[in-house]
């Protein structure tokens, strides 16, 4: 009878120590990642915060899909907040969705209120991404904006001569696909008048 009660009360005493050891590991790998949550991000990484530096791992991982679903995860949790626009717009500019980033950008621009610095963030993507897509005109309007923006606001931290020098090359390229259609219309002209000569001749 001592004897079953003795292994009665070490089974539920090891039990107990089981218990305390998982509870223990858990309290030490909650302690060990070393993150303090908070809504309201005053006292912990807010939900928002969290989402855009995983995107960030994701993003310098080049894992962009990861990267873009974190992105959005930020902008559920804020979704005013233009900082998760701009991020989502620069990975989807890395995976080759230009479309994509291009509403990024806007919504970011939408949102971005009197942060200068990040205004002229948006404004230097948007005006890359014109250039991207070969729209020069739009490339060069953006760019024009970005120089007037940075010049009227030092805070923005933006350099307004960028602004300038991509104009000139964004005009360089302009010419220069002009100047390669034209080329080309004569090219197709030429190429069918002589295959107009050689059906006459033929006859």
């Amino acid at each position: 009878m001592w004897k079953r009660l003795r292994v009665l009360a070490s089974c539920s005493m090891l039990l107990v120590a089981s218990g305390a050891l998982a509870d223990d590991k858990a309290a030490k790998k909650a302690s060990d990642s070393g993150v303090r949550r908070d809504p309201k991000g005053i006292k912990g990484i807010s939900p928002f915060w969290e989402a855009v530096k995983k995107g960030d791992s994701a993003f310098t991982a080049r894992d962009f899909d990861g990267a873009i679903v974190a992105y959005r995860e930020a902008i559920t949790a804020e979704p005013q907040n233009a900082l998760g626009h701009y991020r989502a717009g620069e990975a989807q500019i890395a995976k080759g969705d230009l479309k994509e980033a291009e509403a990024a950008f806007e919504s970011g621009l939408r949102f971005v209120g009197n942060d200068s610095m990040l205004k002229a963030k948006l404004d230097f993507a948007v005006a890359d991404l014109g250039e991207r897509k070969k729209a020069y005109d739009d490339a060069i309007a953006k760019w024009t904006e970005y120089e007037t923006f940075t010049t009227a606001q030092p805070d923005a931290k933006g350099y307004p001569a960028t602004g300038t020098e991509r104009k000139k090359v964004v005009e360089t390229w302009k010419k220069v696909s002009a100047d390669a259609l034209e080329v080309k219309a004569r090219i197709d002209k030429r190429l069918k008048e002589a295959d107009d000569a050689v059906r006459k001749s033929s006859k």
